[in-house]
């Protein structure tokens, strides 16, 4: 059993220091997938904050078929998208996205290392959101494709078309940007 699983199993039984732990672990890189759904960092982070909250209070039970990110993972994608349906009717711009986005910046660079992956990261905000989904659960949170397939709600063949397509997306807009550069 990975320590997720382990961690949430212990804090079940009691160990508050188990639900310390997901936190811990899990909380920056659900909070970026989360953001390839919602694509506003600081909204992510509510969202990721309400998954915790949904995890502390109710305690769903886990199911061991999958690896515990993926089940996590796809509490958050569905709580996020009930966020999307919720709000998207509403449009509005907080003057907070003008105040801390260097804290975005900072967010990302801590959590994802080097250069190249960072440009990466902010190349997946442009695709479409299916494609930045797959390629960061793929390849950031090194997910099978069977787990993205169970966490975006799709079969192996589309996650695999998804992943062929979101790669040729990535490149073509990775060349776009460094012409323009």
């Amino acid at each position: 059993m990975e320590n997720g699983a382990s961690s949430y199993l212990r804090f079940l039984d009691g160990d508050k220091n188990g639900f310390v732990e997901l936190v811990t672990d899990y909380k920056d890189g659900l909070t970026l997938f989360v953001n390839t759904i919602i694509r506003d960092i600081h909204i992510s982070e509510e969202v990721a904050n309400e998954v915790f909250l949904k995890l502390y209070v109710k305690k769903p039970k886990y199911k061991s078929s999958y690896s515990f990110k993926t089940w996590l993972y796809t509490i958050g994608k569905n709580t996020a998208i009930n966020y999307v349906k919720k709000f998207r009717r509403i449009d509005y711009s907080s003057i907070e996205d003008c105040c801390y986005i260097s804290d975005e910046k900072d967010v990302e660079s801590d959590y994802i290392k080097g250069e190249q992956n960072l440009i990466i990261h902010q190349t997946l905000k442009t695709l479409k959101a299916d494609y930045a989904q797959v390629l960061y659960l793929i390849f950031f949170e090194e997910l099978s494709n069977e787990e993205a397939a169970k966490v975006m709600g799709k079969t192996k063949k589309q996650i695999s078309d998804l992943i062929y397509n979101a790669k040729k997306a990535l490149k073509s807009e990775l060349e776009r940007r460094s012409r323009n550069e």
